[in-house]
């Protein structure tokens, strides 16, 4: 058993060289050149803004019990749990709109025991002013200012496809791949991505999760011939829910620890050395099963919201203020059948 173990894990580290090599020698035969590789610190931050303003309205924390549109993107492991199909859009207005984000989502059940998803993510930023001297060939002075030339924006796009099956053990297991696409100033990118999660209810409403991001360092390839890596993440979560049939309402709690291995700074609330964590905390209170009111703690932020639920259809906002850059809203719209 021991040897066999090894050789699959031998397996799999040749096979992840095997794609770095190919990754390269591809990128070199598409734009004509060598890629020049970089550590893209923050590359893939519009990867993380999140997905359904149930969750975000939560903090944030839904690594152990995502809703079921949003596994692919918190836990790809919890298909395992999807019956239905389900199906979510979220528009986002980020910072008193200079910023929007739109989210799409699919999951349901296969045949075999296994589930799987898809989830398209599109953010931008619009008129970005790409400015020049009045006349290049000499210096900045009082007659020779700088002017805008034209306007340009910023596009980020990303489609991942999950899927998951559950284990003997009572642990659910998946995977997602991601391909990712970026544009600003006439100049593109292009790269791809894998996540890892498992997870696994416990007894008495507790739920358990573990997410590795990008866990074979995702690529974005630039036709500038930059390379940036996408470096592996983690994310630990818990949720616990319990039925309050006195007051015919429901309580959930839940947290997680999002940690990446590069320090960020004052970007995230705990660093130590090159592990930067930031803690997401959020609580729900379902009424009648219909009127949901939440709250939560993303790193050092507040968020609130509230939804609506019925028997098919489901309404959710979220609100997220910035001490600089203003005030979030998040609005999603959520069906299954």
């Amino acid at each position: 058993m021991r040897g066999k173990r090894a050789l699959v894990a031998a397996f799999i580290a040749i096979a992840i060289s095997g794609l770095n090599s190919s990754a390269t020698a591809q990128m070199r035969w598409f734009w004509g050149r060598a890629p020049q590789w970089f550590v893209g610190r923050y590359a893939g931050e519009f990867l993380s803004l999140g997905a359904g303003a149930r969750a975000l309205a939560m903090g944030g924390a839904s690594v152990a019990r995502p809703t079921p549109s949003s596994c692919v993107y918190y836990n790809p492991s919890a298909l395992a749990d999807v019956e239905k199909r389900h199906a979510e859009f979220m528009h986002a207005s980020q910072f008193e709109n200079t910023y929007t984000y739109d989210y799409l989502s699919f999951a349901g059940r296969l045949r075999g025991g296994r589930a799987a998803g898809l989830t398209f993510l599109y953010t931008r930023v619009g008129d970005i002013p790409m400015t020049r001297l009045f006349d290049p060939n000499q210096p900045l002075s009082d007659n020779n200012r700088v002017v805008v030339e034209k306007e340009t924006g910023d596009h980020e796009l990303a489609l991942m496809a999950g899927a998951a099956r559950r284990l003997h053990s009572g642990w659910r297991a998946g995977a997602a791949a991601k391909l990712l696409f970026k544009s600003v100033a006439g100049e593109s990118a292009f790269g791809f991505g894998f996540d890892l999660g498992v997870s696994k209810p416990l007894p008495h409403g507790f739920a358990v999760g573990l997410v590795a991001r990008d866990v074979t360092t995702s690529v974005l390839a630039w036709t500038t011939g930059r390379t940036e890596a996408i470096l592996p993440s983690v994310a630990a979560g818990g949720a616990w829910s319990a039925e309050l049939r006195s007051l015919n309402a429901q309580v959930s709690l839940a947290a997680d620890l999002d940690g990446h291995f590069e320090s960020r700074g004052s970007a995230e609330q705990v660093e130590a050395g090159l592990l930067t964590v930031e803690p997401r905390v959020g609580v729900e209170y379902l009424i009648a099963r219909t009127v949901a009111l939440r709250g939560g703690f993303n790193g050092g932020a507040i968020t609130a919201g509230a939804g609506l639920c019925f028997r098919w259809l489901s309404v959710h906002a979220a609100f997220q203020d910035h001490a600089d850059l203003g005030l979030t809203h998040r609005l999603s719209l959520a069906v299954d059948w």
